[in-house]
């Protein structure tokens, strides 16, 4: 498991492959700071759908990067476009580029399932923006309970899974290549040292 509050990562203790809906489950107490580290899954009782959670954090994106802007750099983020892999380009007082910006909001806490997921086509864009621009690409998850990062490695054997990853209600998806996952290891990725919006998880619903 990986602590949401200092990033210490407790091989000892493994993070569910997946966190069944409607229950929560204390992992232990992080070896580092000492607290409760939670697992809860997505599709809490509190969530009126998926579909909504989804729609909910498409209008929250640009709040999120400016949460996630004011942490670690820059003096505005653009929006990219609709059709763009990456979304957001991250730039200075000058309008200079210093990294492209790529924000999920997730219903689950970081240790909710093991491996973290979405499209491989972002991590194939993302190397092709490292590559034309030398700028680095930031894919930030804000989940429950921190933010998370992987700063994307064109070096890396991203692991891609074996069948395209979509959501229940875009059935036209599931045979899409460009849905085909990425899977991270949650214990991969950088927790950061700021939690606007975060919640301390106590096994309620």
């Amino acid at each position: 498991m990986i602590c949401p509050y200092c990033g210490t990562v407790d091989e000892e203790t493994p993070t569910p492959t997946k966190t069944s809906k409607g229950t929560t489950d204390v992992l232990g107490d992080c070896p580092e700071c000492g607290r409760p580290v939670w697992a809860y899954p997505t599709g809490k009782s509190s969530e009126a759908s998926q579909l909504a959670t989804v729609r909910e954090g498409e209008t929250r994106e640009v709040a999120l990067a400016d949460a996630y802007v004011d942490h670690a750099g820059g003096a505005t983020h653009e929006d990219r476009g609709r059709t763009a892999d990456i979304d957001r380009r991250v730039v200075d007082e000058d309008g200079d580029l210093l990294y492209f910006l790529e924000i999920k909001e997730r219903s689950c806490s970081v240790n909710g399932y093991r491996k973290t997921m979405f499209p491989y086509a972002k991590i194939e864009a993302a190397e092709r923006l490292i590559d034309e621009h030398g700028a680095p690409v930031h894919v930030v998850l804000k989940f429950l309970d921190c933010w998370a990062r992987d700063v994307v490695d064109p070096d890396r054997d991203y692991e891609s899974g074996d069948e395209p990853f979509f959501p229940g209600y875009r059935p036209s998806q599931a045979t899409s290549d460009r849905q085909v996952p990425v899977r991270i290891p949650v214990e991969d990725l950088e927790v950061l040292s700021f939690r606007d919006g975060c919640e301390v998880l106590d096994g309620g619903r």
